[in-house]
């Protein structure tokens, strides 16, 4: 089975790439790595940038995949709110969908920020009303893919993900890292005290999208999906329990409430 993983220098993309490569054929694309084909030498490693919808569609066509994983992304909310429509091109490629071959079914990465985040829990059925350009741009592109893939698709909505290192290098480690390596520093810092999230275990992730590969999706299967983890913490409280872990005075973590600060 040919699996397409867009975003795989990325941090889940390294830890995906790294549990599928004894399965599955992978290619893995990635915007800018210079270590990324070293690092995975099972992985068929292909530069992409994915606003380009003549290499993305002769890329695809090269590959002709089965399954495509669709992790790459404008992450930062606050660069999507600066570059709208950088965020919409590289968020939402609908030319990525375009040159799927027939029979390719798609998983994507989604985000928790497609909901208004006053009127939690959520369901699959909540409203999506996305309070930024990052959450916009992310539900344009599960909109897309029910025009263009119907059947084919599953967009997991996932909330904030942690983990260990990446396999491989990485210029963006996950939450827990950043924490650490604040706390070693011994530099206090702000963190949101009011901004709840139902954080989510890299390894968890990686499984639910190998279940998705071997079983395959159909028409009835196929849809959007939350993928939040079983516990509602903030920011203070990933960081308090990094600093107790790791041994660090717990006045490092400076709460701050994120509804004062400015837009």
């Amino acid at each position: 089975m040919k699996v397409l993983v867009t975003g795989a220098s990325g941090f889940l993309g390294q830890h995906l790439c790294a549990a599928l490569c004894d399965e599955f054929e992978v290619t893995g694309t990635f915007g800018s790595s210079a270590t990324f084909a070293e690092d995975f030498p099972k992985v068929a490693a292909r530069a992409l940038d994915l606003r380009d919808a003549a290499a993305t569609k002769a890329l695809v066509g090269a590959v002709a995949p089965d399954a495509v994983v669709h992790l790459a992304a404008l992450s930062s909310p606050a660069v999507c709110e600066r570059s709208p429509e950088e965020a919409m091109a590289i968020n939402c490629p609908t030319h990525l969908l375009e040159a799927l071959p027939p029979h390719c079914v798609v998983i994507f990465l989604s985000t928790d920020q497609l909901y208004d985040g006053l009127r939690a829990p959520y369901l699959e059925s909540s409203p999506a009303e996305p309070v930024n350009t990052y959450g916009r741009s992310k539900l344009a592109f599960e909109a897309a893919l029910q025009a263009v893939v119907p059947g084919r698709w599953v967009a997991l909505r996932s909330s904030l993900i942690l983990g260990p290192k990446t396999p491989g290098r990485c210029k963006k480690q996950s939450f827990l890292q950043f924490c650490e390596e604040r706390l070693a520093a011994g530099t206090p810092t702000d963190f949101f005290s009011d901004e709840v999230r139902s954080v989510v275990w890299v390894a968890d992730i990686v499984e639910v999208i190998i279940a998705l590969l071997r079983t395959g999706v159909t028409a009835q299967t196929s849809g959007a999906y939350n993928m939040g983890g079983p516990a509602n913490v903030t920011r203070v409280d990933v960081a308090t329990a990094v600093a107790t872990a790791l041994g660090h005075p717990a006045e490092l973590v400076v709460a701050v409430a994120r509804s004062s600060l400015p837009a």
